[in-house]
């Protein structure tokens, strides 16, 4: 049985001689008493409790919801003790500030409690506990804690890797702010104080800094993520504006907590939680927009970012006092675990996609040498077949008639037959390639040649015209553009059976123009494969980053063309 009542000091002047003539307001066990803000006020606590049980002593504990308060202390006739952020002292359980009372059978025992927080918001609540249920819930706090800072150092670790990999900035982002997430969420569980660190005496401001410090860091990372710079950039000013803001509110109020401790900081913190919440709407509404741009991250940031901002502006209205509650304290580590994870699998999915894509790019650019490799094998083995064949039936022939002629001892015979088998191994290098073509002389070499072709024609005729085309030109590719002509040329003469084949080459400031047309029988380019010969060509043009086009109409004849940038290679 409990009876109990507070009252407020305003500037914490009071002694324990100074509380019997103090008015006191009641309040129950679980009823929350709000101070709102305050500056150098405590609250004094009496406890009237009796053990109703006259045969048995009792062992209970007086717990105060509030892990957050400075000092907490406990006046016990002639024992005190102090707990709390700003003291060496921890609670014995994580799960609340507790002091431990024993009392004998049906005894009554009045206890004061002074509850201290500087410059800052105080609410908290009382109850009281049995030991058992108390170890029960700070051990499965303390386990829920270590369990969620051990897999966001997981995440940590593979995101780093990533980074390492890709240099894409965005995993930093990502590590940055689930680090303060971390350590955000270690300082407000009270996992800091009671497992960490419980000598440390500064958490509350810790834990106010790392919260405005947490958000601007999830800010960053979120702007990033959904690339608000390059769609949104109003949007993305905005963010950089909110977050510069509350930057300099930070820097300034530790200055001023450094050298002005009774500065009274109240207008600073209304400023820095409406900068935080406008942040908080401005990327939700941002996320939104991004719908329309990139489907998926928006739904992740939306599904990640709703809970964040449910428990932020419920954290907010309570501490201007719009809503009587506010979401608990579990609900930070469970919303904070729920989003580390979802961006970490985001992010580490993405990666995995990309290198999935760049695996299968690879193996495609493989397959693509692969084949150019025995595309040119076979370019090779058929040029090597047709210098064969001419040195066979041309070159092998009349060599065999010199040596019958010598055996028939007609040297003269056998002169003349020596040069004309001169004339056609000049014929044959020159058709091959010629030698202007080492001079760069393009244009002529292969009018040369159309010229010999014409000459060989009855029926059929080869134009060649160049509108600007130098006569001279130094690009790495000529002789490649030479022997497609030529094939170009074969191709028309062998299927299209055309009367005229024209030929026009051009120059202009970035690149070269060369096209082709025939009047001949024609193809359907979408029913008909373009076959071993075009697709060596368009593939030694593209080699020189050029572009192939071929067009044609059945029975109204065919035109290709090729543009090749001026200086590639």
């Amino acid at each position: 049985m409990v009876n109990s009542g507070y009252a407020v000091d305003t500037n914490s002047l009071w002694t324990k001689a100074d509380l019997e003539r103090q008015k006191l307001y009641r309040f129950n066990p679980h009823q929350k008493v709000d101070i709102g803000y305050n500056k150098d006020a405590a609250v004094w606590c009496r406890f009237t409790i009796q053990n109703t049980d006259p045969s048995q002593s009792a062992r209970t504990w007086l717990c105060f919801n509030n892990n957050h308060i400075d000092s907490l202390t406990l006046f016990d006739g002639g024992t005190t003790q102090t707990i709390g952020d700003r003291t060496a002292m921890k609670s014995p359980f994580i799960e609340a500030l507790a002091f431990e009372l024993n009392l004998q059978p049906g005894e009554e025992k009045v206890v004061w409690v002074r509850a201290k927080k500087e410059t800052s918001f105080l609410d908290f609540s009382y109850s009281l506990e049995n030991q058992i249920d108390l170890e029960t819930k700070s051990s499965q706090k303390i386990a829920l804690t270590s369990f969620f800072i051990g897999m966001v150092f997981l995440l940590l670790m593979i995101n780093g890797i990533l980074f390492l990999l890709t240099k894409n900035r965005l995993y930093i982002y990502y590590i940055g702010y689930s680090l303060l997430t971390v350590f955000y969420v270690a300082i407000t569980t009270n996992f800091a104080k009671h497992v960490l660190f419980p000598q440390f005496r500064f958490f509350s401001e810790g834990r106010l800094y790392l919260g405005g410090l947490w958000y601007i860091a999830l800010s960053i990372f979120l702007s990033h993520f959904l690339r608000l710079k390059e769609n949104q950039p109003a949007k993305y000013r905005i963010v950089v504006g909110l977050n510069s803001i509350n930057l300099m509110l930070i820097l300034v109020t530790i200055v001023l907590l450094v050298f002005y401790k009774h500065f009274d900081f109240r207008y600073f913190f209304m400023l820095a939680y409406f900068m935080l919440l406008a942040s908080i709407v401005t990327i939700f509404w941002a996320a939104l927009v991004y719908l329309k741009i990139e489907r998926t991250k928006a739904v992740y940031v939306l599904l990640a970012f709703l809970p964040q901002l449910i428990w932020s502006a419920c954290l907010i209205l309570k501490t201007f006092k719009v809503i009587p509650e506010s979401l608990g304290g579990n609900w930070l580590l469970f919303i904070s675990l729920y989003e580390v994870f979802l961006f970490g699998y985001v992010l580490s999915k993405n990666y995995i996609e990309i290198f999935l894509k760049n695996s299968a790019l690879m193996e495609q650019v493989i397959l693509e040498k692969e084949s150019s490799l025995k595309t040119i094998n076979e370019v090779q083995l058929r040029e090597r077949r047709n210098i064969a064949n001419i040195i066979h039936d041309k070159v092998g022939s009349k060599i065999a008639h010199i040596i019958h002629l010598f055996d028939m001892k007609n040297a003269r015979l056998a002169k003349e037959t020596i040069g004309e088998l001169a004339e056609d191994i000049r014929d044959i290098s020159h058709k091959i390639l010629p030698k202007a073509l080492d001079d760069g002389a393009l244009f002529a070499s292969l009018q040369s040649q159309i010229t010999s072709l014409n000459a060989g024609l009855s029926d059929w005729k080869i134009e060649l015209f160049g509108y600007d085309f130098p006569e001279k030109i130094e690009e790495p590719w000529i002789y490649d553009m030479y022997l497609i002509a030529l094939e170009i040329i074969s191709n028309a003469i062998k299927h299209g059976q055309p009367s005229l084949i024209t030929i026009e080459f051009y120059q202009y400031t970035s690149y070269y123009h060369f096209q082709f047309i025939d009047d001949g029988l024609g193809f359907d380019v979408q029913q008909t494969s373009k076959g071993f010969g075009l697709e060596n060509i368009e593939k030694r043009i593209n080699y020189y980053k050029g572009n192939f086009e071929i067009s044609s109409v059945k029975n109204e004849g065919t035109i290709i063309q090729v543009s090749i940038p001026v200086g590639k290679s």
